[in-house]
């Protein structure tokens, strides 16, 4: 039995190929490559060989949803299963308005809890956006928080300010810049560990009082964060793993 895990974000359409239960490969591709059908279709004549049984897919673009599914149905013969809030996926979610959950927050969410059942949990993904949520042991959502991503913090001082550099380089090891690019290298790395570390624990304290949950990690900015004690396990894997689950939900 072999799967097909895609998860269309806003920057990247992140994929993965599962054999025999076991995430073998994943590939991440820039979401505009396959924003048209010749695209789609090079794509995966590129990283998918062999025969494919089940296609599971979630999205946080709407419009390129419907094109993806048929897109992949046309190439691989496979009607792709739909992560939604609203899906049959196991979890609860607590929002007062189910459907408004993200559909990546809801892989990542039900990949965390698949993967640590019985655990006190909260999930940040470092992507576009950063998300914070808290899943408890018992499979519920409870919520969370959403900020601008690393990246939109940087792009916004590029391109709001009339003489501030663009800067996306390596993590600095100094909070203290002498330069103008070392003081927005830090204030971007520096703040985003710090406005994390902040929601972590307030939703910790407002969700599971003086249990101390599991704090994971994943999303394509995460590594930046390894050394700034904000989580407890990188798992990068976490929204595929949460789409296999689902595939078999």
């Amino acid at each position: 039995m072999r799967e097909l895990l895609l998860n269309i974000g806003n920057s990247t359409l992140l994929g993965g190929l599962v054999d025999f239960g076991q995430l073998r490969s994943r590939f991440r591709v820039p979401v505009c490559e396959v924003a048209t059908k010749t695209g789609l279709q090079r794509m995966l004549k590129a990283k998918v060989r062999g025969k494919i049984d089940r296609v599971a897919l979630c999205s946080v673009v709407p419009e390129l949803t419907a094109p993806v599914c048929a897109g992949v149905n046309l190439a691989l013969g496979v009607e792709p299963l739909v992560l939604r809030a609203e899906s049959a996926h196991g979890l609860t979610i607590g929002y007062k308005r189910p459907r408004e959950l993200g559909a990546d927050r809801v892989a990542a969410a039900l990949g965390a809890h698949s993967t640590y059942p019985g655990r006190d949990l909260i999930v940040v993904d470092f992507g576009t956006a950063t998300t914070v949520t808290a899943v408890t042991a018992g499979g519920e959502v409870a919520g969370g928080a959403i900020l601008p991503g690393y990246g939109l913090w940087a792009e916004m001082l590029a391109t709001r300010t009339a003489q501030l550099p663009r800067v996306n380089g390596t993590a600095p090891l100094h909070a203290l810049g002498r330069t103008t690019r070392e003081g927005i290298a830090a204030g971007l790395h520096f703040g985003h560990a710090g406005a994390v570390r902040e929601l972590v624990e307030r939703i910790s304290r407002e969700v599971y009082g003086p249990k101390q949950p599991l704090v994971l990690a994943t999303g394509g900015n995460a590594a930046r964060f390894e050394r700034e004690n904000v989580f407890a396990e990188h798992v990068p894997d976490l929204i595929l793993l949460g789409l296999h689950a689902f595939a078999y939900a």
